[in-house]
């Protein structure tokens, strides 16, 4: 098999902004929560977007908003700890909307244990996801967004800067992914696609489990997804490559 290689630098044109409408966008976990944010928001926006995630009937729900809305969307469900998942989401989601310009490598899980009670299968469902899925949905997407310039999206959280007692194997999936990221970033660079880490902290998901009493003071999926698009605008010239992003007011202790 030939060596998949990128395009030097001197190829690639020069561009202004990203132009979001009519762009090809790719979005993992897009199915509930911070992922179905984004993907309404590119939507709206005017972008082709490809819906990826385990659930085929969440995914179908939210490309029903976006086309009642005027977007454009397509579903594809599959587990993206699947390698040959991961192949056939992006060939299908660059053959779907000719190419692919934008890719949100947003899916990801949590675990609740202390590591001495953290089992090798929990562990692995957590690296595979929130990492290992990652590194191989953007290697089978470079050469796609290497074509006029892209841009890479990695969803992460402050919990991969900041320890968390009890998410020892989820903070490191995180913290990895942010490294992967930031080399990625210095790879690319030159050859006009961005990588930006969006790191936010408390979001009003179903993340955590159990419903809270008071969620007001959060962060909400719609302000991860408005940081996306407002990234995305952003003059060419200037890459953006982390946001971190916090409620406003921390939560009240009792």
């Amino acid at each position: 098999m030939p060596r998949r290689t990128l395009p030097s630098s001197d190829a690639l044109p020069i561009l202004g902004e990203m132009e979001i409408r009519g762009a090809s966008a790719l979005v993992t976990g897009a199915g509930r929560g911070i992922g179905r944010a984004i993907a309404k928001s590119l939507g709206r926006e005017g972008a082709k977007v490809a819906l990826v995630s385990r659930t085929r009937a969440e995914l179908e729900t939210v490309a029903a908003e976006i086309e009642a809305e005027g977007g454009q969307a397509f579903v594809f469900a599959g587990d993206l700890r699947e390698s040959e998942v991961v192949t056939a989401a992006v060939a299908a989601a660059a053959t779907a909307h000719g190419g692919l310009q934008i890719l949100v490598n947003n899916a990801g899980v949590g675990g609740f244990a202390n590591l001495a009670d953290t089992t090798d299968q929990a562990w692995d469902d957590i690296l595979s996801t929130n990492l290992t899925s990652v590194f191989r949905l953007t290697r089978a997407a470079l050469p796609l967004l290497s074509k006029s310039g892209g841009h890479v999206f990695m969803v992460s959280s402050l919990a991969g800067s900041n320890p968390i007692a009890g998410m020892a194997a989820y903070c490191a999936s995180k913290a990895a992914l942010d490294q992967l990221a930031t080399c990625l970033m210095l790879e690319v660079r030159p050859l006009g696609i961005k990588v930006t880490t969006v790191a936010p902290g408390s979001v009003d998901t179903t993340f955590g489990g159990s419903p809270r009493a008071d969620t007001s003071w959060m962060l909400t999926p719609d302000d991860v997804a408005s940081a996306i698009v407002d990234l995305l605008k952003a003059r060419d010239g200037a890459h953006l490559s982390r946001v971190e992003m916090r409620p406003a007011r921390p939560q009240k202790r009792v």
